[in-house]
């Protein structure tokens, strides 16, 4: 029997089988079943190159799939709320400017990193969870089937990011236990544990304590990546710095993004720009005013007189700028010319 009770209080829709769930889906029981017992079929394998060499494995659900999991992710798994100390992939938070400040006051650093985080959470976890949600064994059963595959979390599934962090609620509560009593503060950026402190004997005397909570609560510490940080050195929490107590995106970042525009301007080609915005809007949001900054580079770009009087680079700016209230390019024809 499903808990209506707490089915009510989360506000979650009312799933009494698998009949009615392809009526709350909009679907038929047909469509409902393949994309739930055929899904060799709803996926499609990607690689993705890692900087270390290796690749990341991206599963990533066909349309219909896609639609459901985004639902199931909006109506149910958004709902419950997760840790305080969950900085990714909440809603409504900027995780990673949230989760550098947590920590900018410190002066020493721990991270640690979770292998293989979303390949560790297993299907019988997910079920689990729909469990304690409310849900009776068999929808949950089907509601867990729809996001994973292969037994774990897809990485390229809508809902394994959110799913990950109500999983790993009991492991964040442990860990910022043993942190508070030792006035150290956590958090979790998806798989990256961050543990910062003004006192490094602190911060070393919990680094087999974490591997333990953690290897108990089914996961393993990558030790390869395992790091301290101090102010000697460049203080980095998820790609950003911490400076004097400043947040500040990498300079090789912001000069890749620069080098990006000035490509586009003067070959005329514009196929990076939907990148270019979301890198600029990336950095506008750790770095406030950096938009201001670069729409000044932009303007500065298009005032040099080499470009102006070229009026292909002229016309093909002014058709695909960056940002509609950036002015137009002027042409202005060489003297020389």
């Amino acid at each position: 029997m499903s808990n209506n009770v707490v089915l009510n209080t989360l506000n979650v829709p009312i799933i009494n089988d698998f009949e009615h769930l392809a009526e709350q889906l909009s679907l038929t029981q047909e469509l409902l079943y393949f994309l739930t017992y055929k899904k060799q079929y709803c996926y499609t394998r990607k690689e993705i190159p890692k900087k270390d060499g290796t690749s990341r494995i991206l599963y990533v659900p066909h349309l219909a799939l896609k639609v459901v999991q985004r639902w199931i992710l909006k109506e149910i798994l958004e709902k419950i709320n997760v840790s305080n100390q969950a900085m990714a992939f909440v809603p409504k938070k900027n995780g990673l400017k949230v989760n550098a400040e947590y920590h900018k006051k410190n002066i020493f650093i721990l991270e640690m990193d979770i292998k293989k985080f979303f390949d560790s959470i297993k299907e019988t976890q997910v079920f689990q969870l729909f469990c304690k949600i409310g849900y009776n064994t068999d929808v949950s059963a089907i509601l867990a089937n729809l996001c994973t595959y292969e037994d774990a979390l897809p990485q390229g599934a809508v809902t394994s990011p959110y799913i990950a962090n109500l999983v790993t609620y009991h492991l964040d509560v442990r860990l910022n236990g043993l942190c508070s009593r030792k006035d150290i503060v956590y958090t979790r950026y998806a798989d990256d544990l961050s543990f910062s402190s003004n006192n490094r004997t602190k911060l070393n005397s919990i680094e087999k304590f974490v591997q333990c909570i953690v290897r108990e609560e089914g996961f393993e510490i990558n030790e390869k990546k395992t790091r301290y940080l101090s102010n000697d050195v460049k203080k980095t929490i998820t790609g950003i710095t911490i400076n004097n107590e400043e947040l500040h995106v990498d300079k090789d970042f912001k000069k890749k993004i620069r080098a990006m525009i000035f490509n586009s301007i003067v070959n005329k080609d514009y196929s990076k720009n939907e990148k270019i915005i979301g890198c600029i809007a990336y950095v506008d949001s750790i770095e406030e005013g950096y938009k201001e900054k670069i729409f000044n580079y932009i303007i500065h770009v298009t005032e040099k007189g080499q470009l102006k009087d070229d009026i292909d680079i002229v016309n093909a700016y002014n058709k695909n700028k960056f940002f509609k209230s950036l002015p137009d390019m002027k042409y202005e024809e060489s003297p020389f010319s």
